[in-house]
C-alpha cells in the first residue's frame, strides 16, 4: 500500500487550505459584467490564476485541470476529513472498481468551498491494484492522460427553498480527470447540500468499464434505471460505454458537527481559562491586550 510521507502529507494539507482560498482572487477581480472592461474578460477567460480561470457566459469558476497545481497531491480520504476544518464543506460520492489491473476511483463532490463559493467536481483517480482494503491513508493518483474520461456536469440549485432547482453552470463534455465548476454565493444549508443537484454524462473506456462503473455506482445507493427519459433523483442510466446520472440526496460524507462543535467549546473554555489567568496574574488592561495579541 502507497502511504504519504509527512512532507507530502503537509504539503497537501496546505493546497486544501489553498484550494478554499485562492478563487476568492476571482471575486474581487470579477463582481460584475459591468466592472469588466473586454480585456479583463479576456484575460480570465483565456489565462490561469492559481489554477482557476472564469466562464463569463455562465459566470462560474473552475480549475484548469490539465495543467493544475493540484495534480501532483492525488487523492486520499484525509483530504475529505479534514476538509471541513478549512471551510470546506461538501457532500461526496466514492466509486470504487477494478478495471484492466488498476483500481479506479470516481468521486463526486458538491457543497460550499470556502466563504464564498458553492460548487460540484468530479474527480478520476487510479492506483496499481492490490487486493487490499483502502484505509484513511490509501493514495490514489489523478488519472494519467491515458485514463481520462469524458465527463460532463450540470448543477442545479434551489436557491430559496421552494423545490425549483435552477440551473448554476453547464460545464462541457471533454477528456479529463476533474471537472470542477464553482459559483460565487453561500448555501442556505450546508451540511448536507441537497440543495444542490448534479447531473451529468461520463464515457467510460468501454462497454465492459462501463459496466464496472455500475456495479459500484449502485453500491454507493444509486439505483439503476431503465430508461434515460425522466431520470429519478440518486439514479443512473447506462448506455454502452456512456452513464447518465443525477446526484441529489446520497452522500457518504461524515457528520463532523459534533466534532466541530467539542472543538470550538474547548477552544472557547481554554481561551477563557488563559483570560483567567493573565487577569489574575498581569492585571485587567495589560492582560486584555496581551489575549488580543495572542488571538490575533
Amino acid at each position: 500500500m502507497k502511504r504519504f510521507s509527512k512532507k507530502a502529507v503537509a504539503a497537501a494539507l496546505a493546497a486544501i487550505l489553498a484550494f478554499a482560498f485562492l478563487p476568492c482572487v476571482y471575486a474581487f477581480a470579477a463582481r460584475s459584467e459591468a466592472q469588466l472592461d473586454d480585456p479583463a474578460h479576456k484575460f480570465l477567460e483565456n489565462n490561469a490564476i492559481l489554477g482557476y480561470k472564469y466562464n463569463s457566459s455562465q459566470d462560474y469558476y473552475y480549475c484548469d485541470s490539465p495543467n493544475s497545481w493540484q495534480k501532483q497531491f492525488g487523492y486520499t480520504r484525509v483530504y475529505d476529513l479534514v476538509a471541513p476544518y478549512v471551510l470546506l464543506e461538501y457532500d461526496y460520492a466514492r466509486v470504487h472498481f477494478t478495471y484492466e489491473g488498476k483500481d479506479w476511483l470516481v468521486q463526486f463532490w458538491k457543497g460550499q468551498y470556502g466563504l464564498m463559493f458553492y460548487g460540484s467536481e468530479v474527480g478520476v483517480y487510479t492506483k496499481a491494484h492490490t487486493g487490499e482494503e483502502d484505509s484513511y491513508t490509501t493514495k490514489y493518483d489523478c488519472a494519467a492522460r491515458e485514463d481520462w474520461l469524458k465527463i460532463q456536469t450540470t448543477m442545479y440549485h434551489d436557491a430559496v427553498g421552494d423545490g425549483h432547482y435552477g440551473k448554476s453552470f453547464e460545464t462541457p463534455l471533454e477528456d479529463t480527470w476533474w471537472s470542477t465548476g464553482f459559483k460565487r454565493g453561500h448555501l442556505r444549508v450546508q451540511e448536507p447540500a441537497t440543495e444542490l443537484r448534479q447531473e451529468g454524462t461520463i464515457i467510460l473506456k468501454s462497454p465492459e468499464m462501463a459496466q464496472a462503473f455500475a456495479a459500484a455506482f449502485a453500491e454507493c445507493g444509486f439505483k439503476r434505471a431503465e430508461s434515460p427519459e425522466n431520470l429519478p433523483l440518486d439514479a443512473f442510466y447506462v448506455d454502452g460505454d456512456r452513464v447518465q446520472y443525477r446526484w441529489q440526496n446520497n452522500s457518504e460524507a461524515e457528520n463532523t458537527m459534533p466534532i466541530k462543535v467539542a472543538t470550538g467549546t474547548m477552544i472557547f473554555l481554554n481561551i477563557g481559562a488563559l483570560m483567567t489567568l493573565l487577569l489574575a496574574v498581569l492585571g485587567g488592561t495589560f492582560a486584555m491586550g496581551l489575549l488580543a495579541l495572542i488571538i490575533l
